[in-house]
């Protein structure tokens, strides 16, 4: 697994264990990181970002919802129905975060969202 996939995805399930356990200052420096290694990951070559891609499979909700709202407007239907399970099925703090970040995304609330096959 590419490095950056695997920081990608070790922020990812720390933001959510900080968020599950309302820890916000440790969240936002989870967040932090989780953004910075993105940035890295969208200048990455393509199989890189095929991994990313698969993401949107991954066991842990939190990796999915992050990655689904990153790749929303590259992969809507698949991104959507990744939020939409989770907001159906988690039990937790993050079925209302997959479910508002839906809701925010069809009203065009999202912001700096970007098609990943034109980059």
């Amino acid at each position: 697994m590419n490095v950056l996939i695997q920081k990608y995805i070790d922020y990812s399930i720390e933001h959510g264990k900080f968020t599950l356990n309302g820890d916000h200052k440790n969240g936002n420096k989870a967040h932090k990181n989780l953004m910075n290694t993105l940035e890295k990951i969208k200048l990455e070559n393509k199989e890189v970002k095929q991994e990313f891609y698969e993401l949107l499979n991954f066991e842990n909700d939190s990796v999915k919802i992050w990655t689904a709202v990153t790749l929303i407007e590259t992969f809507k239907d698949k991104c959507v129905k990744v939020l939409s399970e989770i907001a159906k099925n988690n039990k937790t703090i993050l079925s209302l975060n997959a479910e508002t970040t839906l809701e925010m995304w069809k009203k065009g609330m999202l912001e700096n969202l970007i098609n990943w096959e034109n980059k």
